[in-house]
């Protein structure tokens, strides 16, 4: 036997055992198919999975041919041993192929798969999922958590209108002091006419109206209390702070005198001058109401500022802080029932009138209460140094040093000398003054008349 016999042979003879090797041997599994890698797009949530894009447009032919369902092959016992591969690839590489096949198809559906109008719809199918990217779950907690708060906010909003429509009513009402001690001084009203101004009543809403608006309503309706507070104390209390108001000074305007109180709320108006109040010589604004229950504000027209706005406001603070510290050491140093008027025309020249006789020039608001200290023991002469009862005339002390000290000059006021009262004649001296004035005149008469002499020649 030459060598060719033997070459075809042996060769035979491989072919032969590669074709009856997969008999004896157990199948092979399936290799898992590797899923193609996807992009940056598909993995931030910029492009959906199941999407068709251009990478799988342009997939090669053999990719798709995997995806489509497979084919029925003969049995691999009996075609494949009777019928080897024409390329020379074994029965047990082709079942591979289609095992691979398989899987592909099984784990990757195609579009007709899954729409039930086409002919290739199987119920049941497996769908592929979504895979969630990082981003949408991020969205969806923030949507969470916002709907979370939503509801929260919903359920307090509606305790707290039940709470207060149904909860909170008005059970009493409590009228006293600012300084909270009862009974309450309420002046010339009572607490019935307070109550009945206030309008409110038992079972109303205790958060149902405004506290400072019914405040101010019951200042402008009720004039002679200088401080009108409304507050509520739960569970249902309604409390009503009051301070009467005291007739302090008289103003003159143009629409006749008013009365104001310490705080210059108008109390009332009257025709003239009314008696025992301060008079007050200050200048007002025109525009600014003077009905009973309102209050006005001082004007200082030496101050120019700027703007005219921002003046008025300005000059209307400083006039009216400038009255309120001068009442105030007044009373401290017992000068205020004595004073007679009081003049802030000009806030350069502050002074007053006291007892109608003695005039103070205090100047400006500087070292008030000094100034106020060093007239207060003149006038009411505290050390036997001081002035008269009787004594008029202007008390200057506004005079200050260098080093800080008060200069006070006192200049007395020029007296007139009284006339000489004439005296009146009593009608019945005179009568006897008449009668022995004739008589005397007779006499006189008789005396010098020369009687003729008888012995003469």
């Amino acid at each position: 036997m030459d060598r060719d016999q033997q070459s075809r042979r042996q060769k035979s003879g491989a072919a032969a055992h590669s074709a009856s090797r997969p008999k004896n041997r157990p199948p092979q599994r399936p290799r898992q198919t590797v899923p193609p890698k996807r992009g940056l797009g598909s993995r931030v949530g910029l492009e959906k999975r199941s999407a068709p894009s251009s990478a799988r447009k342009n997939a090669p032919a053999g990719r798709a041919e995997r995806a489509a369902p497979p084919r029925r092959e003969p049995s691999v016992r009996g075609d494949a041993a009777r019928q080897p591969s024409r390329t020379g690839q074994s029965s047990g590489q082709a079942r591979q192929g289609r095992y691979r096949a398989a899987a592909g198809s099984a784990a990757r559906p195609t579009q007709a798969s899954r729409n039930p109008q086409s002919a290739a719809y199987r119920p049941g199918a497996p769908r592929q999922r979504r895979r969630v990217t990082q981003v949408e779950k991020m969205r969806i907690r923030r949507r969470r958590k916002i709907l979370g708060v939503v509801c929260v906010l919903a359920v307090l909003a509606l305790g707290v209108v039940l709470s207060i429509n149904l909860l909170f009513k008005v059970t009493d009402f409590r009228v006293e002091n600012t300084d909270r001690t009862t009974p309450a001084n309420t002046g010339i009203y009572t607490e019935e006419q307070i109550l009945e101004l206030l309008g409110v009543q038992v079972g109303d809403n205790l958060f149902g109206f405004s506290t400072r608006q019914k405040s101010e309503e019951l200042q402008a309706q009720l004039p002679y209390l200088d401080v009108v507070q409304v507050d509520i104390q739960m569970p249902g209390t309604v409390v009503i702070k009051v301070q009467p108001a005291t007739e302090r000074f008289a103003m003159q305007t143009s629409a006749g005198w008013l009365v104001l109180s310490d705080g210059l709320k108008v109390l009332r108006s009257d025709s003239s001058q009314p008696d025992g109040l301060i008079l007050l010589e200050a200048n007002l604004d025109p525009r600014q109401p003077q009905t009973p229950g309102s209050y006005l504000s001082l004007l200082d027209p030496s101050a120019q500022p700027a703007t005219a706005e921002t003046a008025e406001s300005a000059a209307a603070s400083r006039t009216d802080t400038v009255l309120a510290q001068l009442i105030d050491t007044l009373e401290q140093y017992s000068l205020l029932d004595g004073v007679t008027s009081i003049s802030l025309t000009d806030l350069e020249e502050i002074n007053f009138l006291y007892d109608g006789r003695v005039s103070v020039v205090l100047g400006t608001a500087n070292n008030m209460d000094y100034k106020l200290r060093i007239a207060s023991q003149i006038v009411l002469d505290v050390d036997g140094t001081g002035l008269a009862s009787t004594d008029r005339g202007t008390l200057d002390v506004s005079i200050q040093r260098t080093d800080g000290s008060i200069v006070s000059y006192f200049t007395p006021a020029e007296t007139t000398p009284a006339p000489t009262p004439t005296p009146t004649p009593d009608p019945a001296e005179d009568a006897g003054d008449a009668a022995d004035g004739g008589t005397a005149a007779a006499d006189d008469g008789a005396q010098t008349t020369p009687t003729p002499d008888a012995g003469g020649t």
